[in-house]
């Protein structure tokens, strides 16, 4: 709506010292950010995006005459003398560009001493190149991301309202500049001034050497958890995607080796292979690899009724043949190679491990092959206070599929399904599609709850991946595939990104 609105702020001399709201969209590779006075313009450069600065009145300022939608009615205010502004480079702000600004009336306030409820410390890409993948919103490490985090997630958080929060960003160009943060951490924690501190990590951890720059977002996990442990020890909180333990955790895979053996986890065996073993003898590696997938099977059988087809595959009914050969710290479904002979194990384990460039990994996990139809992703978002004795219902459910693999034997084909396009495909058994969301929430029980040991408390949110089969009327047979980190696809949940900003905030000011 057009003409004069009511302001909070009362009629002003010139002069008049103030405080305004000053804001750098992240997706703004132009945007003037502010240089704490204790931070030096080395790299890694820690530079505050959004907060409230000290100024004074340029000319007077009277309520009255105040409209939204006419900037020259706005508050004119010039920032303290000592404050410096610089680029996401480092490069200093021109005098006359860091003079008087026009400000909305509702980003001035009077003097104050309080601080803010929340410091966001946003550990981002130096790069300026534009992440243009699939999604609402691009991926964790783009520009674009990040700038939606603060319009949607952050600015309209009930207890952030009056804009309680400051944001800095701590650029980083490559792994080292990682290296260098445990050294900065007391001082970055010291920077923020909020009576809650949080990060959002917006990298990639993998496992291959640096190739000397973040502009994809992928850095050495080495690098990055010693500087998300660094912090965290300085007093500034993991918020997104996890805190390290359980980031590290998620993201080793390493967790579908120790669940494979308990029967309440439904997962397919696995076991893990060193890549010295693939160096040195790789059809032995397999063999020997085969041979444990078929022990775990033994030892931990899934249940199969009368008339029911073999599980989890037909396959494998008589001896592992088939199964996928997995690398931890991989993202976006890449460095996954299925397998369908022993022989053939033994090549895809020396692709990934030893033929791919760069890769630095110490390890690779094999699993047997599951048949499924459909995947079904369970999302999580625990209550304040859940304890794992309570049952937790899903905030979402969301199905996909998978085509078959390629002939270099790569996942293909992902498919987005509603709940009824796989009904339809079921043969509208609507049975078999209860049956296996009641499966899966149900294993999800156990799952979240063997979370818990590896933080202090619930996780603000998760995703639950589950394969889904038709095995009779009314029946499904449901096998779990993975735990996915906060920042995960949320496919067609159109709401999913904010409520999980949402959560991870919710977390962060507990």
């Amino acid at each position: 709506m057009g003409g004069r609105s009511r302001s909070p702020v009362r009629c002003l001399s010139v002069g008049h010292s103030v405080q305004f709201f000053h804001e750098a969209d992240p997706d703004d590779v132009e945007a003037w950010y502010v240089l704490p006075q204790e931070a030096t313009s080395s790299s890694p450069l820690l530079l505050q995006s959004h907060g409230w600065l000290d100024g004074t009145l340029q000319e007077e300022f009277c309520p009255r005459s105040y409209c939204p939608e006419q900037p020259v009615s706005w508050p004119l205010v010039v920032p303290r003398h000592d404050i410096s502004f610089t680029d996401r480079s480092g490069r200093r702000c021109p005098r006359e560009s860091a003079r008087a600004r026009r400000v909305q009336v509702h980003l001035v306030r009077e003097l104050a001493a309080r601080l803010p409820l929340l410091s966001v410390l946003l550990v981002r890409r130096a790069g300026t190149l534009p992440i243009t993948r699939e999604g609402q919103f691009g991926s964790t490490p783009s520009d674009m991301y990040m700038s939606a985090l603060i319009r949607l997630g952050i600015m309209p958080h009930p207890q952030l309202a009056g804009h309680d929060f400051e944001l800095f960003s701590l650029f980083v160009n490559d792994s080292e500049d990682l290296e260098r943060v445990a050294d900065m951490a007391l001082q970055i924690a010291s920077t923020l001034r909020g009576r809650h501190k949080a990060s959002f990590w917006m990298l990639w951890p993998v496992e291959w050497e640096d190739c000397g720059c973040t502009e994809m977002g992928y850095v050495v996990r080495e690098s990055f958890f010693r500087a998300m442990r660094s912090c965290q020890a300085s007093g500034i909180c993991s918020a997104f995607p996890h805190p390290a333990d359980l980031y590290e955790l998620i993201a080793s895979k390493s967790w579908k080796v120790s669940l494979s053996l308990d029967p309440l986890a439904m997962l397919p065996a696995a076991v893990v292979v060193s890549r010295s073993s693939v160096e040195s003898d790789p059809v032995s590696a397999a063999r020997k690899a085969v041979f444990g997938l078929e022990q775990i099977r033994r030892q931990n059988p899934f249940p199969v009724l009368p008339g029911e087809p073999a599980a989890p595959s037909a396959v494998n009914e008589f001896g592992v043949t088939r199964g996928v050969v997995k690398l931890g710290w991989s993202w976006e479904a890449k460095d996954v190679m299925v397998f369908n002979s022993e022989e053939e194990l033994s090549w895809r384990m020396a692709e990934v491990l030893l033929e791919s460039s760069g890769c630095t990994a110490s390890e690779c996990i094999v699993q047997e092959w599951v048949d499924f139809d459909f995947e079904l992703r369970c999302y999580f978002v625990p209550p304040r206070g859940w304890v794992s004795s309570h049952f937790l219902k899903p905030e979402r459910i969301e199905w996909n599929a998978w085509g078959e693999p390629c002939a270099q034997g790569r996942p293909r084909g992902f498919e987005l399904l509603t709940e009824e396009m796989c009904l339809s495909r079921w043969g509208q058994d609507e049975g078999t599609m209860l049956s296996a969301k009641e499966q899966a929430v149900e294993i999800s029980q156990h799952l979240l709850a063997w979370l818990l040991p590896t933080g202090s408390r619930p996780v603000p949110m998760i995703r639950l991946d589950f394969m889904t089969r038709r095995v009779s009327s009314g029946k499904a047979r449901v096998v779990f595939g993975e735990f996915c980190e906060m920042g995960a696809a949320m496919l067609g949940w159109k709401e999913g990104t904010v409520t999980m900003w949402r959560a991870a905030l919710d977390s962060a000011l507990r």
